[in-house]
């Protein structure tokens, strides 16, 4: 057998070992003993209430990945646990892997998914990942971070006194935009349970004076406004081409004339291959929603033209995204 055409091959296929290694040991709160001190084996079973043997071979398969260390039969995190997996650390990923758990469970149905086209219903989903719109907002949280500040970089918000984030979810973004824009206030509308998580990050940084909740279904809801930018993030992909269509319409009937509407997603290539992981986040979206997809930059243009905007830019971001920017002309 050729080696070289084997091995990528059986990486693929192998995948799924790693990724539950991580989320199992994510699930049972094993970084966040570990984040005490150092434990064996034995002792850190006790702390999590798990069986001894098979949390020595979870611990030994996690030091092969390097996310712990061992010396003597003890465990610790690794440098690499420590800033990404305690719940936390200003850089966690904990709360993504709870999130990334269920997904699992969903990828795993792929096969079905594909055979008749339809998401895998919820009532399929072990009931102990089910989580709710907080979860969901925390795990949205730890991947917008970097995001988020990408997107200052690029979005020029000098002069803008209205912002509204649509799904803004846990207000990552918002936030972002009002500590870099001193003169900026932000609105965030999302669900009522993804707006406690917001409220409280809203907290935690002081803001409350200049970004705001709106409880609201952004596709049938008052938006309120007008506001001067308008802000989606990861959103689209959620949902079909025709629902895209009325969400950016109504988007464009709450812009000042001149105010700028952004979007950030994957904004593919034509190709639909780039930016890379659009394509297999589109799977994502397969099973998860009735009609959602990764779409292309030139579709998104297209629909906010058809919506009475015009196109001004479209930047990368980090984390594989793009930002495309269209103004509502002058009256």
């Amino acid at each position: 057998m050729n080696k070289g055409l084997s091995d990528p091959v059986d990486e693929i296929a192998s995948g799924y070992k790693a990724s539950q290694i991580l989320l199992t040991a994510n699930r049972l709160g094993l970084f966040t003993a570990l984040g005490k001190g150092p434990l064996s084996a034995a002792a850190l079973a006790a702390e999590m209430g798990t069986d001894p043997r098979a949390t020595r071979i979870l611990c030994d398969a996690l030091a092969s990945l390097e996310l712990l260390d061992k010396t003597n039969g003890v465990y610790s995190n690794s440098e690499l646990a420590a800033e990404f997996l305690l719940p936390d650390s200003p850089k966690s990923r904990s709360a993504m892997l709870l999130h990334a758990a269920k997904l699992y469970e969903r990828w795993s149905k792929l096969y079905d998914v594909v055979r008749t086209g339809q998401p895998v219903p919820e009532e399929e989903i072990d009931s102990r990942l089910r989580g709710d719109g907080r979860d969901f907002a925390r795990a949205m949280a730890d991947v917008g971070r970097l995001a988020a500040e990408s997107a200052c970089e690029v979005l020029d918000l000098t002069g803008v006194r209205r912002l509204l984030d649509v799904g803004g979810g846990p207000g990552v973004y918002a936030l972002a935009f009002a500590g870099a824009n001193p003169e900026l206030q932000a609105v965030i509308l999302d669900s009522p349970e993804t707006l406690e998580v917001a409220a409280a990050n809203i907290a935690r940084q002081n803001l409350r004076d200049r970004v705001s909740v709106r409880t609201g279904d952004a596709f049938v809801d008052d938006l309120g406004g007008p506001y001067d930018f308008i802000f989606i993030s990861n959103l689209l992909h959620i949902y079909s081409k025709e629902a895209n269509r009325k969400l950016l319409v109504r988007c464009a009937e709450a812009l000042e004339p001149g105010g700028r509407l952004a979007v950030k997603d994957f904004l593919l290539d034509p190709d639909r291959l780039t930016p890379a992981g659009g394509a297999v986040f589109a799977v994502n979206m397969l099973v998860s929603t009735e009609g959602g997809d990764s779409y292309t930059a030139k579709e998104v243009q297209q629909w906010l033209e058809d919506a009475g905007l015009v196109f001004e830019s479209l930047e990368n971001v980090a984390t594989h995204s793009r930002i495309l920017v269209a103004r509502k002309p002058q009256a």
